[in-house]
């Protein structure tokens, strides 16, 4: 197969000869053709031994560079650095071909919050994570019981995007004739709690916010159209806060002892 008339190969061996030719690209490697034809054999390779120690490999080089530490030499107009970035994008991506997400304790430590992650590889790392069509609900305690593994303590953009995430999947998928399974509930107590309580009263206060801005939306409405976008987002707003609530109120219902007992 050929990109911009770059051959691509088809005899990779291993996770590694994938990762080379990646690395090598002498184009910008995200994207495109190539990204079809990479994510088409790396399925085949997908093991999650194999997978973690590479991202190590390679995520470390991206932090070096990042950190202005080592890694900064350019090869074919692009530092080695940003070359380590796109194999971490991949491998990340390659994690959902993996049979179970206990892969997640292993990969809390890739969302630092010393150096800007530029979004296009933050948000897909995770989404990666919480991809509710791949695991459903079972990635959820992997997560709760793994916030404490993220750097800075926890408390950084990562862990808002995971809380919102697990309260979303958790609510969202309630029907009227199924009795609700309350995911994120059920996985309080495997959290730490002064990590999970900030975050849970974040949502809280998050949503009372968004709610607090459609009504002022509505009170300036002049049309009939931003009438109705206003009311939505009310009720929108509404609803997200009553849920963010309830998990609240069911974490401090808990005796402290019990918080925390699956991350020990």
């Amino acid at each position: 197969m050929r990109k911009n008339d770059i051959p691509l190969k088809t005899d990779y061996t291993c996770l590694q000869d994938i990762m080379d030719e990646i690395y090598n690209w002498p184009i910008h490697a995200k994207g495109g053709a190539e990204q079809e034809h990479w994510m088409e054999f790396l399925p085949k390779f997908a093991v999650k031994e194999d997978i973690l120690k590479s991202l190590e490999r390679y995520f470390d080089m991206w932090d070096l560079g990042e950190r202005g530490v080592d890694y900064l030499e350019e090869i074919s107009g692009f530092l080695e650095c940003e070359r380590a970035s796109w194999c971490v994008y991949y491998l990340f991506k390659s994690l959902v071909f993996l049979k179970d997400p206990s892969f997640i304790p292993f990969v809390m430590k890739y969302f630092p919050s010393a150096w800007c992650m530029e979004g296009m590889w933050f948000q897909p790392m995770i989404n990666v994570i919480t991809n509710y069509h791949r695991w459903g609900a079972s990635y959820i305690p992997w997560v709760m019981r793994s916030l404490h593994l993220l750097p800075s303590g926890a408390l950084n953009d990562a862990a808002g995007e995971f809380m919102f995430n697990m309260m979303f999947d958790t609510f969202y998928h309630i029907t009227p004739d199924v009795f609700p399974d309350l995911s994120v509930v059920d996985a309080l107590p495997l959290g730490k709690r002064d990590i999970v309580l900030t975050l849970v009263k974040n949502e809280v206060l998050g949503w009372q916010e968004s709610l607090k801005r459609a009504k002022e939306k509505l009170e300036k409405a002049s049309c009939e159209k931003k009438i109705n976008d206003a009311k939505k987002s009310i009720d929108s707003a509404k609803k997200s806060l009553a849920c963010a609530e309830y998990v609240l109120g069911q974490l401090l219902l808990l005796p402290e002892e019990v918080i925390g007992i699956g991350h020990r």
